[in-house]
């Protein structure tokens, strides 16, 4: 009898200890592929009237006292902010689908970002679908949904047919190329 509660308990502890471990090392990676497919359900749908782009940005050569942290280029004084309607996103569908077909592949390091780019997709009825982040103190990775990914250039890619044409030069160092 004693042998069958000490295999109960250390099968509860075991099934504990490997749902902890998913949650800590595959949540924010699953919530981020979430993302996608939600993303791409919308795409396929062809309706993107309700979905709507809004891009905040800055030049990467204008020098600050710390690094901005989303917040804080959405508060710069000198950023530059977009907002795209769905009518629009549509002419460039297969800048979207490339985006959804995306490797996002977690990058652990610990380096800061300095965000000179940020871009969040939302809709009116379901709100933010997934946002990005790029900064000028790593350009091999981004931040997607919150999770450090390695960069792709369409997370750049996506967003040039919307910028006026002084930035497209300005903001092509973050370009992994």
């Amino acid at each position: 009898m004693d042998a069958k509660k000490y295999i109960i308990a250390g099968f509860l502890i075991l099934t504990l200890l490997a749902v902890t471990v998913l949650s800590i090392f595959g949540g924010n990676h699953m919530q981020s592929k979430k993302a996608l497919n939600t993303f791409s359900k919308l795409i396929e749908s062809g309706n993107l009237d309700k979905l709507s782009l809004t891009i905040y940005y800055t030049s990467p050569f204008i020098l600050t006292r710390q690094p901005l942290s989303v917040d804080d280029l959405i508060g710069f004084s000198d950023v530059k902010k977009g907002v795209i309607k769905g009518s629009d996103l549509e002419e460039h569908i297969n800048l979207l689908n490339h985006m959804v077909n995306a490797d996002l592949i977690s990058v652990k390091n610990k380096s800061y970002l300095d965000a000179r780019i940020y871009y969040v997709f939302e809709t009116e009825e379901e709100g933010k679908i997934f946002d990005v982040a790029i900064g000028v103190s790593d350009s091999k990775s981004i931040i997607f949904n919150g999770v450090k990914v390695k960069g792709n250039d369409i997370f750049y890619d996506v967003i040039i047919p919307f910028l006026p044409e002084d930035a497209v030069k300005e903001l092509e160092v973050y370009l992994v190329r």
